[in-house]
């Protein structure tokens, strides 16, 4: 594996469902298809107004609970794959919003309507599937309110892909920290052994959408966790 390449020279997918299409890294990703022509289905909660412009061959899906599959099933229809973009916020307190909760109907859903490729967001301090969770996670993970749920989800999910989970499926862990105000960045480095280029600084929504979005065609990290951040310079 290598760090990521001049961006202009990878492969992009032909269509992709986002889950979690509303909120600032979905905005991200549906931004990056629309400049590059991707065909998306943006997967929401409610309020479909919020996802402005739909191209051609894109369309706006709302799915209520990540626990109904047949629902689910037609948003991932006619996908080449599916990337997360879910956070935990004041709408996410029950079940059927938590993706740790539903991963089995969300791999069952996918497999019913042909796709086996997913992109799961995660945090920077994450640790690998299947290695404990790192202190700070477990600090964060203490706190009160959305900031204490939030960590202890992105725990869950981490903790489930190395209990098998999503094992049918071509998945990939990303280890990341975004950044709400940048847009024209420098390629990420995506690998994080002794030398690698990365910065372990954040990522603008739109950095992290194109890679998320190169790699569902590249396929370089396929049931591996990365670590993605930006270039070192």
């Amino acid at each position: 594996m290598t760090t990521t390449t001049d961006s202009r020279s990878r492969p992009l997918p032909h269509h992709v469902a986002v889950l979690g299409a509303a909120g600032g890294l979905g905005q991200g990703i549906l931004r990056v298809c629309r400049a590059e022509g991707i065909g998306f289905t943006a997967i929401v909660r409610s309020r479909p107004e919020r996802i402005t412009v739909v191209p051609a061959r894109s369309r706006v899906a709302v799915v209520q609970s990540l626990a109904d599959r047949a629902a689910l099933t037609g948003a991932f229809s006619g996908a080449d794959a599916v990337l997360t973009a879910l956070g935990v916020t004041s709408k996410s307190y029950d079940r059927s919003a938590l993706l740790s909760a539903n991963m089995a109907t969300v791999e069952e859903a996918m497999l019913a309507a042909g796709v086996d490729r997913v992109i799961v967001i995660n945090t920077l301090i994450a640790s690998q599937p299947g290695k404990p969770a790192r202190w700070i996670m477990r600090f964060f993970s203490w706190m009160p309110g959305s900031v204490g749920r939030g960590a202890s989800e992105q725990q869950a999910v981490v903790d489930a892909l190395g209990r098998g989970a999503f094992s049918s499926l071509r998945w990939t862990l990303v280890r990341a920290g975004l950044n709400s105000r940048g847009k024209n960045e420098p390629p990420v480095a995506s690998v994080d052994w002794d030398g690698a280029l990365n910065s372990w600084l954040p990522v603008s929504y739109e950095a992290m959408g194109r890679w998320m979005l190169e790699e569902a065609a590249a396929n370089v990290f396929v049931r591996a966790a990365p670590i993605v951040s930006r270039r070192r310079t």
